[in-house]
């Protein structure tokens, strides 16, 4: 008899235990909330203002964005941004605070328009608030050079020290020189990889890291051409670079230096760079 109560008891916890057991399983699979887009919501079209910075300085323009697919934009980006050697060094006079580059030649503006491609990436991992995408783009690029001195003898050489050569060619600022301006134009794009920021769909918030590029066939001469060689004074030129009017330097009442080949035009500019867009959506 007590042995039949033991097994009886034994019995009803087991089963109490399995049904506990049970109760406190896995819960059910909840399906994920489908994210949400542009595209869905209705917000097809949108302009930005574009602020970039890269080694060439700063650059500002306007960026339209058109949705071609829930996570898939076409976009259209035109701006205008300087162009440099990436051999340049700024120097600065502490005395009167005037500013140089040695050996610029021209400064250059350019103006790209590039035409790409926009994806989203992880919609579904990551919070709409926070939508990771990439872009590819490219285009024509025009550009101008103007002179960055004043070159008085037309030599492609700067003569920048009164001591050596006599007198010394100022440097122009940067509305100055416009008038000798020459024209070039080229094939430029861009990779970023960029968040757009927000809840509200209709406001443009977004930060781009990506590397930009553009390429001159015929090249832009940005430093000097020319150069005096000075160990060389009262010789005749050996190897004159061919521009300007004269092939050597005067540095003295009655001495000369030959001008010989400096540096070549410059067809390629590429720099890493970040974006700022601010806009809206409609």
């Amino acid at each position: 008899m007590k042995k039949l109560i033991f097994f009886t008891l034994l019995f009803a916890f087991t089963a109490g235990g399995f049904n506990a057991y049970a109760q406190f399983g896995e819960p059910e699979v909840l399906e994920k909330e489908k994210p949400r887009n542009l595209f869905d919501e209705g917000y097809r079209t949108g302009f930005g203002f574009n602020f970039s910075l890269n080694d060439f300085g700063v650059g500002a323009g306007g960026q339209f964005r058109f949705g071609l697919n829930p996570y898939t934009e076409a976009i259209a980006t035109l701006k205008i941004s300087a162009l440099k050697d990436p051999t340049e060094q700024t120097f600065i006079d502490y005395y009167f605070g005037f500013r140089t580059v040695p050996e610029k030649y021209k400064r250059i503006l350019s103006f790209p328009l590039y035409v790409g491609l926009k994806k989203r990436f992880f919609a579904e991992d990551i919070s709409d608030n926070f939508r990771v995408y990439s872009s590819l783009s490219a285009g024509p690029t025009y550009a101008f050079s103007y002179p960055y001195f004043n070159d008085l003898n037309d030599n492609g050489f700067r003569e920048n020290d009164r001591l050596i050569y006599g007198f010394s060619e100022q440097v122009n600022d940067v509305f100055t020189g416009w008038k000798q301006a020459d024209s070039h134009w080229g094939f430029g794009g861009e990779f970023v990889i960029g968040i757009d920021f927000g809840e509200k769909f209709n406001n443009l918030s977004s930060v781009q890291f990506g590397y930009t590029m553009n390429y001159f066939s015929k090249g832009i001469q940005v430093l000097e051409p020319c150069a005096p060689d000075l160990t060389r004074i009262n010789q005749a030129p050996i190897n004159p670079c061919g521009v300007g009017s004269s092939d050597v330097v005067q540095v003295g009442e009655n001495a000369f230096a030959p001008l010989e080949k400096a540096n070549d035009p410059r067809k390629y500019f590429g720099s890493a760079q970040i974006s700022f867009i601010f806009g809206w959506m409609w």
